[in-house]
């Protein structure tokens, strides 16, 4: 199994959380789960920090059956079209995204 994941840290502009929470799992979630070669799509939103984690507002996991399947979904057409939801979620934010890419090899 593959797992792309990305990390909002930071926070929702003040005033936006609710509209960053409803664009994420209305629109941007169920739009990558559509994405071709996605298993699976998790949108983790944390509920108790302990020793000090970074300040991750969301967590979205994304399994694959392997990279390729991984480098399918980034090339596709369907991420593209994504794109400007994604920038509007964003826009929503102080913080930064990034991304791990994780391999099970068990």
């Amino acid at each position: 199994m593959f797992v792309r994941s990305a990390y909002w840290v930071g926070a929702p502009r003040m005033g936006a959380a609710q509209h960053f929470h409803d664009l994420i799992e209305s629109v941007v979630l169920p739009a990558m789960r559509r994405m071709p070669g996605v298993r699976a799509v998790h949108g983790l939103w944390p509920r108790k920090f302990e020793d000090s984690p970074p300040a991750i507002a969301l967590q979205v996991l994304v399994e694959f059956a392997d990279r390729s399947d991984a480098e399918r979904m980034l090339a596709s057409e369907e991420r593209k079209a994504l794109r400007p939801r994604v920038l509007e979620a964003v826009a929503l934010f102080d913080g930064h995204l990034s991304h791990i890419e994780f391999e099970s090899l068990s």
